[in-house]
C-alpha cells in the first residue's frame, strides 16, 4: 500500500514515500536546493550527471544545487525512500559551512559525487525518521524543531560518511565526462550542436545518442535545465529577468521565458528578489520532451 508523508515549507521539502508503482522514465531535473536522498528498499536506478547508480538498501546520495539527476522505479516491488530538499538558510550561519561539507560541487569536482552504501548500522535512518515525526507537530513547534533535526542529520552524515569514499556503479565514458564538464563551464556562452560536434570530433547524431544514453536526456534539455537553475539563482539575488536571461546563457528572452515557465511552473518575475519556495519545488521536476534539434543555438 502506498504511503506518503510530506513536510513543505519555504526552506524545506521532506518526503517519506512508499510506492509499488513503476515509472516509465527518469524524472530528470536540477534545482537550486541541497538534497539528501536515503534509499531504504526497492528496485530503482538513479541518474546523476551521467553516472548511473543501482542503490543498495540503506544507501545515501547527497546532491548539491545545480546537479542534474533523476530516479526511475523499475518494477512494482515496494519502493521506500526518504528525500530531503533544503535551502542552506535553514542552517545556523556559524555551522552552515561545516554542515554542508559532505556535499560535493559537481561543477568544481565532477569526478566526485557523494554516494555511500552500507549505512544501516550508522543509524542515519533514525535521523530521517525524526524529521518525519515533525510532520505531526503543531506548526509553531515544528518551525523550531525542524532546523534542529536537520542539523542533527547533517552532523550524523559527516560523522558517518566523512571518511568513506564515494563511488559510482557506472562511470560515464571519458568523452561524455568531458562534454558534461564543457557544458557546465560554458553555460553562459552560445553553444550549438555543430560547435560541440567540431570540438569533440563526433557527429551530431552520435553525440546526441551517446549523451542521451549516459544522462537520460538530450544536450538541449540538459542545457535548458542548468541555465534555468542558474537564472533562478540570479533572480533571487536581485537580478532583473532580462539580466538573468543573458547571464545564464539565453540569447533570446522569449526562449528564456518559455523554458523558465515550463520547467518551474511559474514566470521569472515571481522569483525576483525572493527566496525560491520549496513548497512547490516538485512541480517542475519533469523532463522536457524536446526534439533533438530544437533551437539549441538560440537557447
Amino acid at each position: 500500500m502506498d504511503e506518503h508523508v510530506h513536510i513543505s515549507t519555504n526552506t524545506v521539502n521532506f518526503g517519506y514515500d512508499v510506492t509499488q508503482s513503476s515509472t516509465d522514465d527518469f524524472s530528470l531535473h536540477c534545482h537550486t536546493f541541497y538534497e539528501a536522498y536515503y534509499f531504504l528498499e526497492g528496485n530503482v536506478e538513479y541518474q546523476v550527471e551521467g553516472h548511473k547508480y543501482v542503490p543498495a538498501p540503506h544507501s545515501l546520495l547527497l546532491l548539491s544545487p545545480h546537479t542534474f539527476h533523476g530516479v526511475k522505479i523499475l518494477d512494482n516491488q515496494c519502493y521506500r525512500r526518504f528525500s530531503l530538499h533544503f535551502h542552506p538558510n535553514i542552517l545556523t550561519m556559524e555551522r552552515r559551512q561545516f554542515l554542508l561539507s559532505s556535499f560535493s560541487s559537481f561543477t568544481k569536482q565532477p569526478e566526485r559525487i557523494s554516494y555511500f552504501e552500507n549505512l544501516e548500522a550508522s543509524g542515519l535512518a533514525a535521523y530521517f525518521e525524526a524529521i518525519k515525526e515533525c510532520s505531526a507537530m503543531d506548526e509553531k513547534i515544528k518551525e523550531q524543531i525542524l532546523p534542529i533535526t536537520i542539523e542533527a542529520l547533517l552532523s550524523r552524515v559527516i560523522q558517518t560518511c566523512g571518511q568513506k569514499s564515494p563511488f559510482a556503479d557506472d562511470q560515464p565514458s571519458d568523452t561524455i565526462s568531458q562534454i558534461i564538464w564543457y557544458l557546465n563551464c560554458h553555460l553562459q556562452e552560445e553553444i550549438t550542436l555543430d560547435q560541440l560536434s567540431d570540438h569533440f570530433y563526433i557527429s551530431k547524431h552520435h553525440l546526441n545518442k551517446v549523451f542521451r544514453k549516459a544522462t537520460g536526456t538530450t544536450v538541449i534539455d540538459y542545457l535548458l535545465r542548468k541555465r534555468v537553475a542558474t537564472a533562478q539563482q540570479l533572480l533571487v539575488s536581485g537580478a532583473s529577468a532580462q539580466e538573468a536571461s543573458l547571464k545564464s546563457g539565453f540569447s533570446d528572452y522569449s526562449a528564456f521565458f518559455r523554458a523558465y515557465t515550463r520547467i518551474l511552473g511559474h514566470s521569472p518575475r515571481e522569483d525576483k528578489g525572493a527566496l525560491p519556495s520549496l513548497q512547490n519545488a516538485e512541480a517542475g521536476f519533469q523532463v522536457l520532451n524536446l526534439e533533438v534539434g530544437e533551437g539549441l543555438a538560440s537557447q
